[in-house]
């Protein structure tokens, strides 16, 4: 596909309309209290549980996560303009999966684990903050991965 050529540069997008940050921010807000609160179930199953919805999450039906349901917002394909599906949002969302292992793996080491954790907390939601902002879809990593956009829902409440 169009290699070189910038994510947010391809015919395809022309299509699209670009999500407002205040409501991606919200929805994703959201959906990380809900990962929040089911990390809090005890034992393994609470971070499972909560790892496994982050990276599903966005491939429910109409390809909108709890937080986008709630705000307006779906996340879509680039190619077909169809909803995300569950392997194009685990692809979207891994670098968030990959941070949680990432915590687990270095966690345990006294003092330098918290600023590994820190800094690569700030490593992934700095580059994925900055690439919203500067693309002209509001693309972060993850959605050039899964060639995914977020847009706004036409009417959040129907359902497909």
């Amino acid at each position: 596909m169009n290699e070189g050529i910038p994510y947010s540069s391809h015919t395809e997008a022309d299509t699209f309309t670009k999500a407002e940050y205040l409501e991606r921010f919200i929805a994703k807000f959201i959906d990380f209290l809900v990962m929040g609160a089911l990390f809090m179930v005890p034992g393994a199953v609470g971070p499972l549980a909560g790892t496994t919805y982050i990276l599903i999450s966005d491939g429910f039906k109409g390809g909108q996560s709890l937080g986008k349901r709630i705000i307006g917002l779906r996340v879509v394909s680039l190619l077909t303009g169809s909803p995300a599906d569950i392997r194009k949002s685990i692809l979207r969302n891994a670098p968030f999966a990959v941070l949680i292992i990432f915590f687990y793996l270095v966690g345990w080491i006294p003092y330098l684990g918290k600023v590994l954790e820190a800094a690569a907390l700030l490593a992934v939601f700095g580059i994925e903050i900055a690439l919203i902002f500067t693309d002209d879809l509001g693309a972060r990593f993850g959605d050039r991965v899964a060639r995914t956009l977020v847009v706004p829902a036409a009417n959040h409440w129907d359902e497909e």
